[in-house]
């Protein structure tokens, strides 16, 4: 009998497929080193999993089932933080940045499901740490590429209605999120940089090795890519979807280290399928390393269940790579829906933010 991921993933494609409505536009654009005319690249150029992929997969997949659902409790964030930087962890890749007076989040997903509409697609595991309407002035939001995990156009609308922040992504974003009545997206390129607002911060869109997707006719016709925040109380890194590559010690070279790193370290099951288009826990230490982060924190688990690895097993592998590669593991932590994290400031005992029945 399939599981339940398998049936879920090939009514997934199905639908996709036969929805062309769906995809992105794509970006019109002069050539460049990561752009075809037609196409966004890795660079250095890498193959990605394609259909025939996913349904191998799917044949062999030997998932381990997730337990049980945890409870979530979730936090009230501050309205404004003025000095040094909080990380609220919201859920798979959502996360809350408050730092000089601004607050900012990336790839925000409240949906119940992700996928091309409402009644398809992977459903969460897990409540959001934070609750819709718990959430502060959000000031903009950063997506990281167009899955749909990542890029939740219904939060996104719901986002804009409500503070009429600027949404900050790749080349060929703004058109794609204009089509879903979310007409406030700003296109960046791989390195470019703008403020956010009057704050002094400035967001600047970094390489990341993955890929683009809503529908089969738009593969990588959207850049994909990871951000940096960086403001009088330090910087952010948040890694978007990657998988391992040069771009880690790339953009410390260009950027500096960051204060806090988010980097993911789920979905990575199996292999040979996600190597080169997510990290497991031991690339995202040695990423950690290649950065030069101060601290890390571990997103992209616990939420949606994406992969062949069990629920807590990344966190658990995080801390084994910690120890392999000599790394402290305070140095580097697995969050958990709700919890969060202070830097440059005396950090108080916030406690933890999920617990498990």
């Amino acid at each position: 009998m399939a599981k339940k991921r398998e049936i879920a993933a090939l009514t997934l494609w199905v639908t996709v497929g036969l929805t062309g409505c769906f995809g992105a536009p794509g970006y019109n654009g002069p050539r460049t080193g990561h752009f075809d005319g037609h196409e966004f690249h890795n660079d250095p150029r890498v193959s990605q999993p394609g259909a025939g992929d996913v349904l191998r997969w799917m044949s062999s997949s030997q998932a381990i089932p997730w337990s049980e659902a945890p409870l979530v409790v979730p936090t009230r964030p501050p309205a404004r933080v003025d000095a040094g930087i909080r990380i609220t962890f919201v859920n798979h890749a959502t996360v809350l940045v408050q730092m000089d007076g601004i607050s900012v989040l990336t790839d925000p997903v409240w949906s119940k499901r992700v996928g091309p509409v409402s009644f398809v697609g992977q459903s969460r595991h897990a409540a959001p740490g934070v609750r819709f309407d718990d959430l502060p002035r959000i000031d903009a939001a950063l997506v990281s590429h167009s899955h749909y995990d990542h890029c939740d156009v219904v939060t996104l609308d719901a986002l804009e209605e409500r503070f009429g922040m600027p949404v900050f992504a790749g080349l060929g974003s703004a058109a794609m999120l204009a089509e879903h009545d979310v007409g406030s997206g700003v296109d960046l390129d791989w390195w470019q940089s703008a403020p956010v607002g009057s704050s002094g911060v400035t967001v600047t869109m970094t390489p990341a090795r993955h890929g683009s997707q809503r529908g089969l006719g738009d593969r990588n016709v959207v850049l994909w890519g990871g951000f940096v925040l960086k403001g009088p109380s330090g910087s952010v890194f948040f890694a978007g979807d990657t998988a391992f590559a040069p771009h880690f010690a790339e953009i410390k070279r260009r950027l500096g280290a960051p204060t806090v790193a988010l980097l993911p370290i789920g979905a990575y099951q199996p292999r040979w399928f996600m190597q080169n288009i997510h990290m497991d826990p031991a690339d995202a230490v040695r990423a950690h390393q290649e950065l030069g982060a101060e601290h890390s924190v571990g997103i992209h688990w616990g939420t949606f269940d994406l992969s062949d690895e069990g629920r807590f097993q990344p966190a658990g592998e995080l801390m084994m790579a910690l120890r392999t590669a000599g790394v402290p593991e305070a140095n580097f932590v697995a969050a958990r829906n709700g919890e969060s994290f202070e830097f440059g400031v005396p950090v108080p005992d916030l406690g933890r933010g999920l617990e498990t029945r």
